[in-house]
């Protein structure tokens, strides 16, 4: 049964994701693919993939496993010249000798997937033993609940990203209008096509958006006219914030089919519109 998912994984993430090279893009992608495969409830399936996220500790691990498994490419001398060999690993012969015993070919996705269940699995531990003493003091608390007032509702303050994107994207923009939806290549597009952006709380939101009915274009267009796209996000994200670099940026725009919550798309604005907002470069 393992060997088959494992394989279902491994063929679901090579045809979904072809051209890429990145091990840390994989080892995400597979986790969630896992997460999906065991039939995990989407709670705890967002606290493994957030852990994975987040700990830089668990990525630079993950990935050196990979890299020390893959054989190196070295270079001998012979009487012919220069030859190019690959040279084995003992982790690689180790890893080799456990897939042959389960029968499984040995593939670097196939190791790339392998990891990505260890990471799952791993997460999953932590949420159930995260949850023990949790579970306690709530048994706790509830025994004695009669004893206290009822607590008060905090309201978590909702996060607003605005990207702005020239008009000339009207294609690809009125295709996310019409799906409502954001996925991960509509994301890496976003992150592409984003020229300012700003993130700031509800109350900011509104107050900034207050007055872009006064620069809708009615005639003549312009090719410096704009699009903004508003998005609510579950929680406010450092990737988006001012002064970012460019590989945090990129990876907070991957993010986003797991962050936003709803998004709007304006009408074609002038250029002038941004202005509102106290934008900053992507």
């Amino acid at each position: 049964m393992f060997v088959k998912k494992l394989n279902e994984v491994t063929e679901q993430i090579c045809s979904e994701f072809p051209g890429r090279n990145s091990v840390y893009f994989f080892l995400y992608h597979a986790s969630k693919i896992w997460c999906n495969q065991l039939d995990l409830p989407k709670n705890i399936a967002d606290y493994i993939l957030r852990g994975y996220s987040q700990l830089n500790q668990i990525q630079e691990l993950t990935i050196y496993i990979y890299e020390e498994w893959k054989p190196k490419q070295q270079q001998r001398l012979t009487f012919l010249g220069l030859e190019k060999y690959d040279e084995e690993s003992q982790l690689y012969k180790l890893v080799n000798r456990i897939f042959a015993l389960i029968n499984i070919k040995s593939q670097n996705m196939k190791m790339i997937a392998l990891i990505a269940f260890v990471i799952t699995a791993v997460g999953y531990l932590l949420y159930k033993l995260n949850q023990q003493p949790e579970q306690r003091t709530r048994a706790a608390e509830t025994r004695h609940i009669d004893n206290y007032p009822s607590p008060s509702i905090q309201r978590i303050p909702k996060q607003f990203l605005v990207l702005v994107i020239s008009a000339s994207q009207s294609d690809f923009i009125k295709l996310l209008d019409a799906k409502q939806v954001i996925d991960i290549k509509d994301a890496e597009k976003l992150y592409k096509f984003t020229k300012y952006l700003w993130l700031g709380s509800e109350n900011n939101f509104n107050q900034q958006q207050a007055n872009l009915k006064n620069y809708s274009v009615t005639a003549g267009e312009s090719e410096y006219d704009i699009n903004l796209v508003c998005l609510e996000l579950k929680q406010s994200e450092e990737g988006f914030k001012p002064n970012i670099n460019q590989l945090d940026r990129y990876d907070a725009f991957r993010k986003l089919p797991d962050l936003v919550v709803n998004f709007t798309i304006s009408p074609r604005l002038q250029m002038e519109a941004y202005e509102n907002f106290e934008v900053y470069n992507r």
